[in-house]
């Protein structure tokens, strides 16, 4: 039609460009010249309605297509980001009707299709509502009982303690006690141990968790049913696989089996070297370093990796880490900024992210403090943590400000050198042992060191700060 249009309105143009011709080569140039000035004025542009027609169908036939576009665009969107109540039947022929798991939540977590139909092969293997059977799985990756050390000198039990705090929460003791009772390079379990931190039964025992959050004191919460169905689920084999599949993430190397924290490098003082070197690793990779069965090929002189997983969520738009994993918050359902989770988020706005570290056997994370409310899952192996109240930062040694390891110990725990450090002999610390299925709470402030006792899965998520600790921090120069 277009083309039958240009045809009749060229040759009607022609003509009346003939007509015109033949007009004005009959006129001498004076009188073209008179007439020129009103001829513009006069004339009017003329249209024929054959373009007309031709310019109003071709607008109408971009504007289908555009609209097309925009549907497209649109599906796209509710495909990523649906609410809760999205209706599967009207999506019956995606793949797995693009399947919502139980903790779904939404603009927060993965949305392809890769991950759905991998949550729900193991969702349906793995049915939810059994609680019975996920208790006994996770209680079967606890291989042993720790006991607290001097238990008939502390006020409370720790496995019964009262719903306020007691006075001198949590019971503290001299640190070369502790080290010599239990060097930190030496990973073989202890049966007794210098532990003065409660620990609460999520089911029966939440509101005394929460006094106690309240409170800005540390302490352990064991059995959250979502916390242990994540702890089966991440020890089924080849789950882990599937889950990260080809990806490289970030991978701390050591030399030895101590890593210490560092930044602003340009910074270093003279005849500082990195600690650590940052590299990124496969999930397989670093699993065939730190999956041995021959002890003599791991040792603290020996080589290290310490893996590590990132989920922004909404954390700095999305974007606090080049390589995110997003299915942390999927995994993880009870550090989604839910307010279901009151106990584990206080602020949930001042989430930063989801951060994820695994340990091999031997690693140890040196000892500092952070700035902001930290809450630690463990879901796989054990590690143990030796905590300091923020009142023995001068005792403890730390780099100063402006240090590339600023907020950590100087002292090395696993050879301490009393003579340079008197002040370490003086510091007061406690311990515990985290295993599958527990999370720490660890206010804004306290000091931890970290040992990996066996490979092990460990998350934390933060939440906002506290000011109830400060002075003592700010007394040392932070």
């Amino acid at each position: 039609v277009i083309t039958i249009a240009y045809k009749r309105a060229s040759s009607s143009e022609i003509s009346q460009s003939i007509e015109k011709f033949n007009h004005y080569s009959t006129r001498t140039v004076p009188e073209i010249g008179q007439k020129r000035h009103t001829r513009r004025r006069s004339e009017k542009i003329k249209i024929s309605p054959a373009i007309l027609f031709s310019a109003i169908l071709l607008v109408c036939l971009c504007g289908l297509v555009f609209n097309s576009v925009l549907q497209k665009v649109h599906s796209d969107e509710v495909f990523l980001l649906r609410p809760t109540s999205f209706s599967r039947k009207a999506h019956s022929d995606m793949i797995s009707d693009m399947y919502e798991h139980s903790d779904f939540m939404p603009r927060i977590g993965e949305k392809t299709l890769r991950y759905a139909k991998m949550r729900k092969l193991y969702d349906e293997k793995l049915p939810m509502h059994d609680t019975d059977r996920i208790k006994t799985f996770v209680k079967s990756l606890r291989k042993r009982e720790y006991f607290p050390i001097m238990e008939d000198q502390m006020t409370y039990d720790i496995h019964d303690c009262p719903f306020d705090p007691p006075a001198n929460y949590p019971f503290a003791w001299n640190i070369a006690h502790v080290l010599e009772n239990w060097a930190p390079d030496d990973t073989t379990p202890r049966s007794h141990i210098y532990q003065g931190l409660c620990v609460f039964d999520f089911e029966t025992e939440r509101g005394k968790a929460m006094n106690y959050r309240a409170a800005e004191v540390p302490f352990v919460v064991r059995d959250d049913p979502q916390v242990l169905r994540t702890t089966e689920r991440w020890n089924q084999p080849g789950y882990m696989d599937k889950l990260l599949g080809e990806r490289k993430h970030r991978t701390e190397y050591s030399p030895n089996n101590h890593f210490m924290y560092w930044a602003n490098a340009d910074k270093f003082p003279a005849g500082w070297k990195p600690p650590t070197k940052m590299i990124k690793m496969k999930y397989q990779d670093w699993l065939s370093h730190a999956n041995f069965t021959d002890l003599s090929k791991i040792g603290p002189d020996m080589e290290h990796w310490y893996f590590r997983l990132v989920g922004c969520g909404t954390y700095r738009q999305g974007k606090c880490d080049t390589v995110s994993s997003e299915s942390l918050f999927d995994e993880l359902p009870f550090f989604q900024p839910r307010r279901a989770n009151n106990l584990y988020l206080v602020k949930p706005k001042k989430q930063a992210g989801i951060h994820c570290r695994f340990g091999m056997k031997g690693v140890i994370a040196e000892n500092h403090f952070d700035g902001a409310r930290n809450m630690i899952a463990l879901m796989g192996g054990e590690r143990r943590y030796i905590l300091s109240h923020p009142d023995q930062c001068e005792n403890l040694a730390l780099f100063p400000p402006g240090h590339p390891s600023a907020r950590h110990s100087a002292v090395d725990w696993s050879n301490p050198d009393w003579e340079e450090f008197p002040q370490f002999n003086d510091a007061e610390v406690n311990e515990i042992v985290l295993q599958a299925g527990d999370v720490l709470y660890l206010p804004t402030a306290w000091f931890h060191y970290i040992i990996s006792l066996e490979l092990n899965f460990q998350c934390n998520t933060r939440s906002g700060k506290s000011q109830d600790y400060m002075s003592a921090i700010h007394q040392c120069g932070f």
